[in-house]
């Protein structure tokens, strides 16, 4: 780390080091200076005193008594220094003359010598100025050898250490700000008034508000909580001040943009010895996401609470259409064609499998709903599900769809809803009628891309509409349940159409603009391989022979599906659940007269059910033929039947003809029954 610690006083000590031995050394010769002019001024004025007696002695004849006047200037009581001692007359000729070695530099004094108050001549004393300078140098480099040892022992023992705390203690700030900019949090004092000061400019990256617009106090802390949470943050507070003085709040605020934001804070207040508020130490954590994880998560819990209820109701619900649908189908079956009543029975039918709808689309919303997957050809799926959906509207559909689409594996049923769902979405955007184009296209995930999905083949398939559109703010609510714009609506479609998807692993997005249309786009695994379009499906009644067992706890719905197999022509046998259809398959293999298929119902509360069943059934005869049959649509069994021994599927509700095809092609030895069936009447 470059040190940042402050030169001066390293720049003081060593300028005082230098200045103070000039300061001494000069103030030591001033001094001296002045000493010695005083000492040679008085002497001067003394020996002219003794020097001008002389002179008024012999007024006119002193000019000749040199002998005396040399001697007088050569007597010296004490003598400290070499002198230059001398009578001068106006003309500064040299009358008489004391002379010692005087180096230069020199200083001079003189005074005048008087008789009968007039001058007739002058004294004059040299002295040298050289013992003090070198006295003065003397004394500047004892002051240099002096301040440099203060110097040297100062910058040791004072100003290194001082500079080595210093550089500690920025190192000590500087990791203290990596901490802070690397913490998830925002570090912040604040005060009673709500003022805020933060440690780094994270507050900006968060909320948009930069640091300046705290630190200036033009913004304050409770201005961007919202305002229906500020009550609770205050209680919070206060209950703090009552306790331990430290606290933890969780509340939203409004950050610039507009968006909301769900902060947690927690702090510590610190007071002054009064007892007033000094300030509050503490951190801000953007718990957003966590709080629409809590919020999903709470969904995802009433979800199951209401699939448990939903199964159950689903059961019960499809036991019953089971009832209603076969006697209908029954009499269908039984009156002539050219009876009036077959109208009314074909709505009839209809109405069932439009309440069989509605349960699947409750259970799949609440649950999930298993698929029960099956290869299938993109391009006319899409087109005859669309081209369906669409029928008695004034909404037509225009398809982009290439030659060279990917296959999807997917349950057709649930995939058909998801396209009705948005077909329906656009109806209801577009009362009048219009245009919806659907466009498909194969699609490669990198590993980088934005959507939440792993990398691989997609089939991205968009539906776009030309109606009014939506407001931004209620997309990110478009796939919630219930959540609806519409006066007529229930709001579980498109959340419906999301738990669909995305139990299919893959995705969908909703765009919008008011004004423009809505988009939905859906992404599919794809499956890259040659898919043959199976054969049509003669909409007749297959009948046959052979002895058929079936077993189901509820009792009207044994009778009716008893009465359906004998209408096709077999015999019925009928078990109330699977200990009772074990001993009478056993018995019936026993005698030698085994049964040629068995139809089981998965579920029978307080009893064994049909894949429990299964197991003994096939342990008495490893090629039984089993039909699996339930209420629950999402129950695994229904999804994977093969793993469990059965040879086919056959949800409740369903039609004397769909049961006749099963049949019919399990007991021709087809390996494979429909896995699940195309229940459109026409």
């Amino acid at each position: 780390m470059k040190s940042r610690s402050n030169k001066t006083p390293y720049r003081i000590a060593l300028a005082l080091a230098m200045v103070i031995p000039l300061f001494l050394s000069g103030s030591y010769f001033f001094i001296g200076y002045v000493n010695l002019d005083a000492t040679l001024q008085t002497e001067a004025d003394a020996n002219a005193l003794f020097a001008s007696q002389i002179i008024h002695s012999n007024p006119d004849y002193w000019r000749f008594e040199q002998l005396r006047l040399q001697e007088f200037l050569s007597r010296r009581l004490i003598k400290t220094h070499d002198q230059i001692r001398r009578i001068v007359d106006l003309n500064n000729a040299v009358i008489a003359e004391h002379r010692d070695q005087v180096p230069y530099p020199v200083m001079m004094r003189s005074h005048n010598l008087y008789d009968s108050g007039r001058v007739v001549a002058k004294l004059e004393i040299i002295r040298s100025l050289r013992p003090l300078l070198w006295n003065a140098l003397l004394v500047a480099i004892s002051g240099y050898i002096l301040t440099f040892a203060i110097y040297g022992s100062v910058k040791i023992f004072i100003l290194d250490r001082r500079r080595r705390a210093e550089e500690s203690l920025l190192e000590s700030e500087d990791k203290y700000r990596v901490l802070v900019s690397k913490l998830p949090a925002l570090v912040f004092k604040g005060y009673a008034d709500w003022a805020v000061d933060f440690f780094d400019d994270k507050i900006e990256a968060l909320t948009g508000y930069s640091k300046a617009d705290f630190d200036s106090r033009r913004l304050k802390w409770n201005e961007v909580i919202q305002s229906e949470d500020l009550s609770s943050v205050k209680v919070a507070f206060i209950q703090a001040l009552k306790t331990n003085q430290s606290y933890v709040r969780e509340y939203r605020m409004k950050a610039k943009n507009g968006e909301t934001l769900w902060i947690q804070e927690k702090g510590q207040i610190i007071r002054h010895p009064n007892g007033k508020i000094d300030y509050i130490n503490g951190v801000f954590f953007d718990i957003t996401e966590r709080k629409i994880i809590e919020e999903e998560r709470l969904v995802y819990s009433k979800i199951e609470s209401l699939g448990v209820l939903a199964g159950g109701i689903a059961h019960d619900f499809n036991n019953i259409l089971t009832v209603i649908l076969g006697n209908i189908n029954l009499a269908r079956l039984n009156l002539p064609q050219e009876y009036g009543g077959q109208e009314i029975l074909i709505e009839a039918e209809n109405a069932c499998f439009q309440a069989q709808s509605l349960a699947r689309q409750l259970l799949t919303f609440a649950k999930g709903g298993a698929p029960i997957k099956q290869l299938v050809a993109t391009e006319p799926f899409i087109r005859e599900s669309v081209t369906f959906a669409c029928r008695g509207s004034a909404l037509r559909g225009e398809f982009t769809l290439p030659d060279n689409l990917w296959g999807l594996e997917i349950d057709p049923g649930q995939i058909n809803q998801v396209f009705q769902n948005l077909i329906i979405n656009a109806i209801q955007a577009m009362p009048g009628g219009g245009t919806i184009k659907i466009r498909a296209e194969n699609l490669i995930l990198a590993s980088e891309s934005d959507l939440p999905l792993p990398p691989g083949k997609y089939v991205k398939i968009s539906f776009r509409d030309q109606g009014g559109g939506m407001p931004a703010k209620y997309l990110a609510k478009i796939f919630d349940p219930y959540f609806t714009t519409k006066q007529k609506g229930s709001g579980l479609g498109l959340a419906t159409s999301y738990f669909i998807i995305k139990n299919h692993y893959g995705h969908i997005v909703a765009e919008s603009k008011v004004g423009v249309g809505t988009t939905f786009t859906v992404y599919l695994p794809g499956v890259d391989r040659k898919i043959s379009r199976p054969p049509q499906v003669e909409n007749k009644l297959l009948s046959g022979k052979g002895k058929i067992l079936i077993m189901d706890d509820e009792d009207m719905v044994r009778e009716v599906v008893g009465r359906i197999v004998e209408c096709l022509g077999y015999e019925a046998n009928l078990a109330r659940d699977g200990a009772e259809a074990i001993s009478i398959f056993t018995e019936a293999q026993e005698s030698g007269q085994p049964f040629d298929a068995v139809i089981l119902d998965l579920t029978v509360p307080g009893g064994m059910g049909g894949k429990e069943a299964m197991e003994t059934l096939l342990q008495i005869d490893p090629k039984v033929k089993a039909i699996a049959s339930s209420g629950y649509s999402d129950d695994p069994v229904m999804a994977e039947f093969h793993k469990f021994g059965f040879s086919a599927i056959i949800p409740k509700p369903y039609r004397v003809m769909e049961a006749g095809k099963i049949l019919h092609d399990i007991l021709a030895n087809k390996e494979d029954a429909p896995r699940n069936l195309d229940r459109k009447l026409g």
